[in-house]
Order: C-alpha cells, then structure tokens, then sequence
C-alpha cells in the first residue's frame, strides 16, 4: 500500500518540570512535515502525551513518525507499539532513537539516526518503491535477520531545510513559537548530546530566512532555540537591527546565551530594543572543579557579571544549574542556592545530572557501574539516576528539593521586584506551584533512594528494577466480593508486580465499587500491575468504556497490562467512541 498519509507525533514527558506550563513544541518533526507537505504528502503533526492522540487520528494513516528524548521515549514506545498494533508502520527519530537504534527498534520498523531532515523523506519515497532503504542514510532497521544502521548522513545545510510550518500541529494553542538560527556547538560539555548530534561547529541560516520567519510571530512569544545565539556577536547583532528595521519585533522572546554575551554592551542594548525578555543562562556551578570537569570555560566572575550586566537592561536571567558532579557534594548545592539569592538571578533551574546516551558522562557511568536505572522516564534531570561520588544517592536528591523549595518558597517571591519588576514576580509565583506539584510526583522516588542509599550492595550492579513504592506491599492476598455480588476481585503478589483477578459481571455500579477498593488496597505507586480480566463480563460497552478511561486514570500510578478474551473488542469500543489510545498494554488471555 503506497504512503500517502503521514502522522508525525512529539510525546510530552509525563512528569512536571520547570516547563510543564509552557506549549511549545521542539522544531524537527514541522520541518520534517512541511518537507512532506511539499512533496505532496497528507501531513498533520500531534503534540502532547497519549491521552491527547485519539484513535480516530490514526485512521486512514499510512505511516507514523514519533520523535524521542530521552525522557520521553517510553510514552514513544507505548504510541508506537498501539500503531503498529493496527497495523501501521511506525519511524521513530530524535536524539534517544539515534544513539539507541536496536532499543527503539524494539518497538518500530525503522529508526532515522541525525538529522533526518532529508533522509526521512528519501526513506518514504524508498518504501513508496517497495525496496528496502539500504542506501538512505541515517535508517536502522532490520534486513535478513539482523541489525542494519546505515552510515549516518553528512551535516545539513539548514538553508536548504524549509521554514517550519507550526501550524500543522492539529491538537495545540501553542503559547511560544520556537525559532531556529543556527545548530552545532562547540563547546562539548561533557554531559550534553547536542555535539554528538548536530557536531562542533555552527551553521547559521541565512539572516533573510530568518526574519522572513519571525515576521509571522511579530507580536507573540517567541524562543530562539539556539544552544548559543551569540556565538557570533556580529551575526546576532545584524539579525535583531533586522528585527528592529523591519518592526517585526516579537511581544516577548526569549533565548539561550553564554556569560560572555555579557561583556557586549551594544549586543546588549539591541537585545533590549528587540524586546528580548529573559535570557537562559549555562551556569551549571558555583563549584570552580566541577565547572572545569563539564569543560565550560567560564567562572563565577563570569557569572556574576553575566546576570548584573543583563539587569542592567532590563532582561531577566534564567540560571541553568547541574548538582552531581564528582566534585559537588552537599555545601556545594547549598552554596549554589546562597549563589543564586544572594546575586538576584530571577529563576532556576537546579538540574540533577542526567547521564544521557551518547554522551561521555553515561559512558563513564556505564563503565564505572554507577548507573541505578535504565527507566528513561526518570532521565529527566528530577530524579537521581546514579551513583553520585560524595553523596548518596538519596542525599543528592533532597538537597535537590531543598534547593528548589527555598529558592522558590514564598518569602523569596518579591525579592526581584525592584530588579526586573512584576514579571519576575509572576515566574517565581508559577516556579512555586511547579515545585509542590513536581514534590508532590517524585515523593515515592525519595523512599526508593533511601533503600538504595541503606542497602547499596544488596542493590549493586549497573540495573535496578525499580518499584514504585511508597510501602511494601504488606498484602499477601486479598479477596472482595462487590456489594452486588456481581465480581469476585483478588489481589496478590506476582512477579515483582501486582496481580489483579476479576471475574463476575461488570456494571457500572460494581465498576466504581472495584476501582474504589483499587485504589484503597494497592500501594501507592508500583512498577507493574496486571489485570486478569479473562472471566470478566460486561455488561454493556458503556460499561467497557469506563472500565477503560479508569484503567487509563489509573497508569499514572502503575505499568499496566490488562488480559482479555477478546482485545478486539476494546479496540472496538475504542473507536466507536473515539477515545485516547489506551495507556495500557492490551493482551489476549
């Protein structure tokens, strides 16, 4: 069957972050749909987590391409094995996919390594021909029975690559409009991917191309995602006289510099007039070895003049900041709080090192058996992941929280106000509900941490299989009959996980009883929970329905998989009422 309708999907990452507020997707997958579009396929873009992709947006689709983080390639996976589950073949890209092809082929057909900003169509037009893409560069896949990664594909010249077009995504009101200037870096800080992807060197777009593109957001948000937008200062500074020429100044924009961005008073200034709103700053530490150790050429003078010369025009300084280094021990994050207070940086973000693939800090964790897991959902820089060298485990991630609370509890909200006014009052503000929500979230990580930090040789070894537990779960077996009599329920440990037993008939009534005892009598949050639902009866498929949107409700305290006679039958009730895809794995029994 040819390839005429492609649905591209970017997964959000299920847990709350310092950006859980902020809808605005990453740039690779409009790039690479406004290239199809032009190629005259039928495109259409969804971002967010799967309870926002509907099983009527994968009807009628002929492929489907998922980008990963890390961070997110487990709700990739969990999306990719529902499509080809109908049948749909599945391409999955971005960072996680390219320095892990054999694992997320696991769960897709192809992978595209690098940049795909070609090579995904030529791999569609190659399928399209019915061959196998064995020249297109960059693709991973399987070929007579084993692995096959075609040699990655030569830099991009990114002035060929076409203006991304955001107004593919069907699903989103987005509230900042990326931009792309540039790609490549080439500092190579020893725990960030951006060099192995897009290599050492800068490549910038044409000035023209980009102003042409930031005149269509004059007057919204907007964020220039460059990893450095002034590395070069005479290239920056032509393209915002651009933007002040031209009066196509955005309302509010934001972008990532390095300190030494500070020392240009005129960059500075055009900046300013530009309207630029805050600038994300790659401070990483007060720690004068660990910043030598992540090789980022600067130091705390640097800073330091970095945020007063920024307030100085009226731009608020986000401080991006890394704990865990081999250097960093517990004054050091404490240190690094006082730091951040006491030289009136407006926000942070105090990271946990997160040891990525591809780069040469999960290398040496990996060789020096450190790492404590391979859930990708914690890479996420909120969780420890490792084993730290002057810390615990646990130590590292409540200093972590430590640092978070007092940097935004509610006495250090107004603090900037005579500095960069309201503005940084209402981030802090917003910084505050993200800490207690994201708290709230990762309370059962901390016990884990505990156990590992009490009990680290019983937990040696480069894997741990983590239960999310808050308590044991102290019940061996548990019985329930429902007040009706209709469903007999029985809960019991298997496994590592937890083992639920329905059988009976299942209406609405017993259906909430159910769920009610669930949620009393299972721990509070648990790596694995199986539903036997193989004698289980229905009593309508509304009923089915609902057992499924509370399945659903549940998964974000447990892995699920759900047994049934017939799994068709839910994918057809799934259909008929246009649900979410389900966040469960679905079985026959």
């Amino acid at each position: 069957m040819p390839i005429k309708r492609v649905l591209l999907i970017e997964p959000k990452a299920p847990a709350s972050h310092v950006y859980s507020l902020v809808r605005m997707p990453r740039l690779g997958l409009p790039l690479l749909g406004t290239k199809l579009k032009e190629l005259g396929y039928e495109v259409s873009l969804i971002y967010g987590m799967g309870n926002e992709i509907r099983v009527a947006d994968l009807r009628g689709v002929d492929l489907v391409g998922i980008s990963t983080t890390t961070s997110t390639c487990q709700e990739a996976y969990r999306i990719a094995r529902f499509a080809r589950s109908r049948r749909i073949p599945v391409v999955l890209g971005g960072v996680h996919a390219t320095f892990r092809p054999e694992e997320a082929l696991e769960h897709c057909d192809y992978v595209c390594r690098g940049e795909a900003d070609y090579t995904f169509a030529e791999l569609l037009e190659c399928l399209n021909r019915g061959e196998a893409p064995l020249n297109v560069p960059g693709v991973s896949f399987r070929y007579e029975g084993k692995y096959r990664h075609n040699p990655l594909p030569e830099w991009v010249d990114i002035n060929e690559s076409p203006v991304p077009d955001l107004f593919l995504f069907k699903n989103v009101r987005i509230s900042t409009y990326p931009v792309s200037t540039s790609r490549g870096c080439p500092f190579d800080c020893t725990f960030c991917s951006v060099t192995q992807m897009f290599g050492h060197r800068y490549r910038y777009r044409n000035t023209d191309l980009v102003l042409s593109e930031l005149a269509q957001y004059k007057g919204k948000n907007v964020f220039i995602s460059d990893d450095n937008f002034t590395a070069n200062p005479k290239r920056a500074k032509e393209l915002l006289q651009g933007m002040i020429e031209r009066d196509i100044l955005p309302k509010w924009w934001g972008t990532q510099v390095r300190t030494d961005a500070a020392r240009d008073d005129e960059l500075l200034d055009l900046m300013r007039r530009a309207n630029c709103g805050t600038v994300y700053v790659g401070m990483e530490s007060v720690n004068s070895k660990t910043l030598e150790v992540y090789n980022k050429r600067q130091d705390l003078a640097d800073i330091e003049l970095c945020v007063r010369k920024f307030h100085e025009y009226g731009i608020m300084v986000h401080g991006m900041f890394v704990f865990g280094s081999d250097d960093d021990t517990v004054s050091t994050i404490r240190e690094t709080v006082d730091f951040a207070l006491q030289n009136r940086i407006d926000t942070v973000q105090f990271l946990i090192l997160v040891p990525l693939p591809g780069t040469p800090v999960y290398r040496q964790m990996e060789e020096e058996n450190r790492l404590l897991t391979r859930d990708w959902n914690l890479y996420d820089g909120h969780h420890v992941v490792f084993r730290p060298a002057k810390m615990s485990p646990y130590e590292l991630q409540m200093e972590t929280e430590k640092a978070f609370k007092r940097f935004y509890s509610v006495r250090n909200t107004f603090k900037n106000l005579p500095v960069t006014g309201f503005r940084s009052v209402a981030f802090r503000s917003v910084g505050h509900y993200l800490v207690r929500k994201w708290l709230k979230e990762s309370s059962w990580y901390q016990e884990f941490l505990k156990k590992v930090s009490k009990e680290d040789q019983s937990m040696a070894g480069p894997m741990v299989s983590l239960r999310k537990t808050i308590e044991s779960f102290k019940i061996r077996r548990f019985r329930y009959l429902s007040t009706e009599k209709l469903v007999e329920m029985q809960i019991s440990e298997k496994d590592g996980g937890i083992l639920v037993d329905l059988q009976g008939y299942l209406n609405n009534f017993a259906l909430t009883e159910m769920i009610r005892t669930l949620k009393r009598n299972l721990p509070a949050y648990n790596q694995k929970l199986t539903v036997n639902a193989a004698k289980l009866g229905f009593a309508s498929e509304e009923v089915i329905k609902t057992f499924i949107q509370r399945l659903n409700a549940l998964s974000g305290r447990f892995n699920i998989e759900v047994k049934v006679p017939d799994p068709e039958a839910l994918m057809r009730v799934l259909e008929r009422y246009n649900l979410s895809i389900p966040h469960f794995e679905c079985h026959s029994s």
